[in-house]
């Protein structure tokens, strides 16, 4: 995915949706709901592809074809309310860990034990901060500042991870996210990953079951 194209059709989108924003407010009307707002981008996404087809084909460029329209679409709206390049690493169940001190340094811890150096997430550090603040935007109940009077910053993201991130006070910007891989454990499970033995794991349904205290 052409990564300059994808920032150029996110600030095209972005701009729809801000006026929309104000033409309501100026309007009278109600603000969107952010499911309402998330949806209304979609639709602005599928009209921006449209006319960067239209534009490529008048310049006598290729059009992306279908899967890296879907591609683009994923990414424009990643990029504006989910976690852009952040997404994939999400996606991962494997994912535990995820460490970035700076755009380009981006390590991954792994469920096995695994720690591997990725590629960036971002493209500077004033991009990995401006992801960090969309993210802030609209995760959660309520916007969440994230600048110089406001240099820390902790939430939780709508997968039930966990992402503290610092700017300003630092040498770099820095993110931390650790991943809740389960979100129910049963004895099984714990055993079947060798975190219990199958007697200390009886012990503790016996114990349950006799409604004793641990």
């Amino acid at each position: 995915m052409d990564q300059l194209v994808l920032r150029r059709l996110r600030a095209e989108v972005a701009d729809a949706v801000s006026r929309q924003r104000r033409d309501d407010a100026d309007s009278g009307l109600p603000p969107m709901t952010s499911e309402d707002e998330r949806q209304y981008a979609r639709a602005v996404i599928a009209r921006v592809l449209e006319t960067h087809a239209r534009s490529e084909i008048s310049a006598g460029r290729t059009p992306p074809d279908a899967r890296e329209e879907a591609e683009l679409a994923d990414g424009i709206h990643a990029a504006l309310y989910g976690v852009g390049r952040l997404q994939p690493l999400l996606d991962d169940p494997d994912v535990e860990n995820i460490d970035i001190n700076g755009y380009d340094n981006v390590f991954v811890g792994y469920a096995d034990g695994e720690e591997r150096m990725l590629p960036p997430v971002a493209d500077s550090d004033e991009e990995l901060i401006e992801l960090v603040q969309v993210l802030a935007a609209h995760s959660g109940l309520t916007s969440r500042p994230f600048d110089t009077a406001n240099p820390q910053l902790d939430l939780r993201l709508p997968d039930g991870s966990r992402l503290s991130a610092v700017m300003g006070v630092t040498q770099r910007p820095s993110l931390s996210i650790r991943r809740a891989r389960l979100s129910r454990v049963s004895l099984d499970m714990l055993v079947e990953n060798e975190t219990l033995t199958p007697d200390l794991a009886s012990f503790l349904s016996a114990a349950v079951a006799a409604r004793k205290n641990i």
